[in-house]
């Protein structure tokens, strides 16, 4: 198989960094799009308005209410109290939990829009990886001297320069820091 040409990587390079730019456009559209969506299934978690048993019950306590309101008003005419100072029924929709609910959609909005960030965050770092080991490949490829391809395998991997946590350093260095900020300095004899 033939090396590639400076040119052909030159080329490849270019094409590879451009297909990054348009993928981390991508998520970003796309984490858009996922909270638009997302805004649109909260919107409809509790449609009050829309349930056909609620709407029949508020209509037909409505009529009562109406019918009720007739019967009260024939009632008090004929008794002789004035329109002004009759009694009156009415009927009102109570929506109790409307500004708890109000709250819960605020927090499932922040909930919701923490979680697309990472998403699109850990989408990010994934195109960034792909464009690294594309752009390394293509210059790989043109690597000729054993200095400069013993050089491209030496570099070290995020692993390495970031090792896994250990729970027990971490509660030395919390002891550690605790001692210093207190001013401790070791075990003393009481004379």
């Amino acid at each position: 198989m033939n090396a590639m040409t400076k040119g052909e990587r030159e080329d490849l390079i270019r094409l590879i960094k451009q297909r990054e730019r348009v993928a981390k456009t991508a998520a970003e559209q796309r984490s858009a799009a996922m909270l638009a969506e997302f805004e649109s299934q909260v919107a409809s978690v509790h449609a009050f308005a829309t349930n056909e048993v609620w709407r029949a019950s508020v209509e037909a306590a409505q009529a009562a209410a109406k019918e009720a309101m007739e019967k009260i008003a024939a009632e008090s005419t004929k008794l002789g109290i004035p329109p002004e100072f009759q009694p009156r029924v009415s009927f009102g929709w109570l929506q109790r939990g409307e500004s708890a609910y109000n709250e819960r959609r605020v927090e499932l909005r922040r909930v919701a829009k923490a979680e697309i960030d990472a998403m699109e965050k850990i989408a990010r770092v994934q195109i960034e990886q792909a464009s690294v080991q594309a752009q390394t490949e293509v210059i790989a490829n043109g690597l000729t001297s054993a200095a400069a391809i013993e050089f491209l395998r030496s570099m070290p991997a995020i692993e390495t320069m970031m090792p896994a946590l250990d729970v027990s350093t971490i509660q030395a260095k919390l002891a550690d820091r605790a001692r210093t900020q207190r001013g401790y300095v070791g075990p003393h004899l009481i004379e």
